[in-house]
């Protein structure tokens, strides 16, 4: 018992460091004050002593975890890093495409499927070579590069088909970045 009365100062320090660790110290100091205080009363008044100091803990653990200021992964980083540049993990037809679309004037991609075959177009050109004869391979190659666009949020669908694109703002600032 004189360890733990020397190590209390320790005990309460570390703690404090968490809402927590407050949290725990707290229901262990009401469990041994109940104990002492409370230990030859009767059945029934143990169990509502139980209860009552059960409910003020969760209260207080309720009031404070309410109050305490919300941390997320980005605020509890605190070293710098500079936002992922979206162009580094783009293939070259996504590039391509980004490039195309951002000379649009509208800014617009449509990728359309026929009977026949598929074409993907923006700025007045269909990206997939002689339109009835693209192989599949690169017809996929293609619309892996426009899945890559919308998911790095560089394009943005446009309707409910899923055929119409446009270039969002992050795009067209990645395609300022693109090389000539």
């Amino acid at each position: 018992m004189d360890k733990l009365l020397e190590q209390l100062p320790q005990i309460i320090t570390a703690a404090a460091q968490s809402y927590l660790g407050i949290l725990a110290l707290l229901s262990v100091a009401l469990a041994v004050l109940a104990y002492f205080f409370f230990a030859s009363a009767s059945e029934k008044v143990k169990v509502g002593i139980f209860v009552l100091l059960f409910l003020g803990v969760a209260g207080f653990g309720a009031a404070m975890f309410r109050v305490a200021p919300k941390t997320t992964e980005a605020t509890r980083d605190t070293s710098p890093q500079a936002a992922p540049d979206p162009l580094a993990s783009l293939s070259s037809e996504a590039k391509q495409l980004l490039k195309e679309a951002a000379a649009d004037p509208a800014g617009a991609v449509q990728f359309a499927h026929y009977g026949m075959g598929d074409e993907l177009i923006t700025n007045d050109k269909n990206l997939l070579p002689d339109n009835n004869r693209a192989d599949a391979r690169t017809t996929a190659a293609w619309e892996a590069a426009l899945k890559e666009l919308v998911d790095g949020g560089l394009l943005a669908a446009r309707g409910t088909a899923g055929e119409i694109f446009e270039v969002t703002k992050k795009g067209y600032d990645a395609a300022n970045r693109l090389p000539e």
